[in-house]
């Protein structure tokens, strides 16, 4: 019976020094997704709503960031994008254009720096633009 008794104990000290290690690490941002990915306008005017989604380290968890991240646009001409992550399409074309949500001090426990990225490509319509083929 003691060495049942020294057992437990030692298992009920294991989870209580495993559950006291996990809870004292912040969760940390691990990466940053977009959606929607690899978007084709055609049109002037348009508009995609992006989201960014944060995946969390220690514990592991996703939450939508859209609203606290600094949004940009590769290409500002031809496709802007707002701090909700509303992109419009401008005049002009282009492919492979670059949307990034990039963490900042709003983003929760963002210790450094995190950047998500997708591509967008935008069209006009035939004849509208001599410049885009």
């Amino acid at each position: 019976m003691p060495c049942a008794a020294s057992r437990l104990a030692i298992i009920i000290a294991l989870t209580l020094l495993l559950a006291l290690s996990s809870c004292a690490h912040d969760q940390q941002l691990v990466f940053i997704s977009i959606e929607p990915d690899n978007v084709t306008i055609t049109g002037a005017g348009l508009d995609v709503h992006y989201t960014a989604l944060g995946h969390y380290a220690h514990p592991p968890n996703n939450k939508d960031i859209t609203d606290l991240v600094t949004w940009a646009s590769s290409a500002p001409q031809i496709i802007s994008v707002d701090q909700h992550g509303v992109a419009t399409s401008g005049l002009g074309c282009g492919t492979n254009l670059e949307i990034t949500a990039t963490s900042d001090t709003r983003t929760p426990k963002a210790d450094s720096v995190v950047v998500g990225r997708v591509t967008v490509n935008v069209k006009q319509p035939a004849g509208t633009d001599p410049n885009c083929s």
